[in-house]
């Protein structure tokens, strides 16, 4: 994907990832921050063009300083939309930036065509409290990120000199300045109004979880339909919370099949 600094007349200055042909989709990541090799990118740049902003917090923890709460957040993003010129486009995000996706698709529900949320944080039920990962230590979030451990194995950066180590650390900095800056945001419960939002979403909207995902409960799934006026839900079995790298080619043809309904018939 090709990098570049997008620079907003407040001042903001965004890094923004992009590349692909096609539909224009708006990809919001999750805790890790956006990879340029990332397989889930590389998937949906066969077919689309996909734009993915790094959010503010994950390259440098003094863009925080400018952002009060999820509703400023939700303006940042807006003004970026607008700096890129991105119209007709899906949205899509996992995690937290599904979130963040939701969070702009409401207060703007003009912007996107199609809204498509991966496990999505925003949301909290006592009967199912979300799980607490800013409680762990940074070395053990994995454990319960991942559900499909030869996956997590795939992805997890073998040691085997000092420059793999260093790397690894820098990983482990990385996360950590990540977790800090959603912390802002989704501690210490992640709903900040956004059920009371939801059906200010304006587009159709779909909502994937994995079905053993020990982060956020699949079964959010039925409360963000609850609160959707035009939502649907799928479970991916045998997935957790990264569920889109754990079970790719179910997630990918769900999202097709959403993004590219089948026309009709005429009777």
């Amino acid at each position: 994907m090709n990098s570049e600094i997008v620079s907003l007349p407040n001042g903001r200055r965004w890094q923004v990832y992009s590349g692909g042909e096609g539909p224009q989709i708006l990809w919001l990541h999750g805790l890790r921050g956006v990879d340029p090799a990332d397989p889930t990118l590389a998937a949906l740049q066969t077919r689309y063009r996909v734009t993915a902003p790094v959010a503010p917090g994950f390259n440098d923890l003094d863009e925080l300083s400018r952002i009060d709460n999820i509703h400023e957040l939700a303006l940042d993003y807006d003004d970026l939309i607008d700096a890129l010129g991105l119209t007709g486009f899906s949205l899509t995000g996992h995690s937290f930036g599904a979130m963040i996706a939701a969070e702009i698709a409401a207060h703007f529900p003009g912007r996107a065509k199609r809204l498509v949320l991966l496990a999505p944080f925003g949301l909290w039920n006592d009967k199912y409290p979300v799980a607490d990962i800013f409680a762990m230590p940074y070395t053990q979030i994995d454990d319960i990120l991942w559900h499909d451990q030869a996956t997590r194995e795939v992805f997890a950066r073998k040691i085997a000199s000092d420059a793999d180590a260093r790397i690894v650390a820098e990983q482990t900095v990385k996360l950590a300045r990540s977790l800090t800056a959603v912390t802002k945001f989704v501690w210490p419960i992640p709903d900040r109004g956004l059920h009371r939002r939801l059906p200010r979403i304006a587009c159709p909207a779909l909502v994937v979880f994995g079905a053993e995902d020990r982060v956020v409960s699949p079964r959010y799934a039925d409360d963000f339909k609850a609160g959707l006026r035009d939502g649907r839900t799928a479970v991916v079995a045998d997935a957790g919370h990264m569920l889109p790298y754990e079970k790719p080619g179910p997630v990918m043809d769900l999202i097709e099949r959403f993004l590219n309904p089948a026309p009709a018939k005429v009777a």
